[in-house]
């Protein structure tokens, strides 16, 4: 564990690097190589996380800090830190505004909430068909009320669907599906029972794929 946090500390640095290098310098790159590089200091960015992440699962130690939280603006933040892929793959994204903003509060880890939509939101990216759709909503449900993040890409097929928040899993086909690790999921569905939520996927092959998160009854503000 402390391998991993040092690494990770060190790691950061370049990433740093490569952040102000695109900050300060991007009307002097074309604008096909600053996507990419964009695309890049991402996916880094995202393996940092997830190594970080999967030492924190497996640490003795747990350090979440539950708080008041307002749902649209953790999704909001995760949508900021994909803006550039998502607008290169073309999403529309679809979230309206629920009638009472109170109803969106929720009590969570923050950071535990951001990884996990980061992890949802990655996944869409990288799974998108034509004309790419993120329809994001929150409502109630039985038990509490539900994040649900619906992405209009091939989906997973039925045989696959049962073991997608398994370590190391990454099933179907596709050039994107041969490059996965397949930690993605499995780390989010072992942050998710962490913080006591509760995560399930949905989908239909040819016609997208629903994650969802949910918050009992217990954690929700108000």
């Amino acid at each position: 564990e402390e391998y991993v946090e040092s690494w990770a500390h060190e790691i950061k640095a370049p990433i740093s690097l490569l952040t102000l290098l695109l900050d300060n310098r991007r009307e002097e790159l074309p604008e096909s190589m600053d996507v990419k590089l964009d695309a890049v200091r991402n996916r880094m960015q995202e393996y940092v996380e997830q190594m970080l992440y999967y030492a924190r699962l497996k640490s003795a130690r747990k350090d979440y800090l539950f708080e008041e939280l307002d749902i649209r603006e953790c999704v909001d933040e995760v949508l900021e830190d994909y803006r550039i892929l998502l607008e290169e793959k073309g999403f529309e994204i679809d979230f309206p505004v629920s009638a009472s903003v109170s109803e969106e509060r929720v009590y969570v880890d923050r950071r535990g909430l951001h990884f996990l939509l980061s992890q949802v939101i990655s996944n869409a990216v990288k799974y998108s068909g034509e004309k790419p759709k993120l329809e994001i909503s929150f409502l109630a449900g039985d038990h509490g009320r539900i994040l649900a993040v619906r992405n209009s890409g091939m989906g997973v097929r039925p045989c696959d669907l049962p073991h997608i928040f398994e370590k190391g899993f990454t099933g179907g086909t596709g050039e994107e599906r041969k490059n996965a690790t397949g930690m993605g999921l499995y780390l989010a569905g072992g942050i998710a029972r962490e913080m006591n939520l509760e995560i399930e996927a949905k989908s239909e092959w040819g016609k997208g794929f629903e994650m969802r998160i949910i918050f009992p009854d217990v954690f929700l503000a108000g």
